[in-house]
């Protein structure tokens, strides 16, 4: 059961997953490269629930923010963005309340 509060459940609207490919990115610099990017990310991206996960060439980073674009651009610094998915978590919010309510 996920437990959702019931007030401002979204602290950011967007729910941001981004994969970019770069091929200097190996199994031996992996963590190194990941660090460096999140670094960036936080310094210049408002936001939370990072995430990155990655494998030889590429990285996925998953991020909260109000301002995808900003993202975008860091993650473009660092490599080729393959795909970039920005879903609107205060309308999947809204939904999952109308839902609640239809349940009651």
């Amino acid at each position: 059961m996920v437990n959702v509060p019931q007030d401002d459940a979204v602290n950011f609207r967007y729910d941001i997953v981004t994969v970019i490919q770069n091929k200097e990115i190996t199994k031996e610099n992996l963590k190194e490269f990941s660090a460096k990017v999140k670094e960036q990310i936080v310094q210049e991206c408002i936001g939370d629930s990072l995430a990155i996960t990655g494998m030889r060439g590429m990285l996925k980073v998953h991020w909260h923010a109000d301002d995808p674009e900003d993202v975008l651009k860091v993650l473009k610094l660092h490599g080729n963005v393959l795909s970039h998915d920005v879903e609107d978590m205060k309308e999947q919010y809204k939904i999952y309340k109308a839902k609640q309510q239809q349940n009651e």
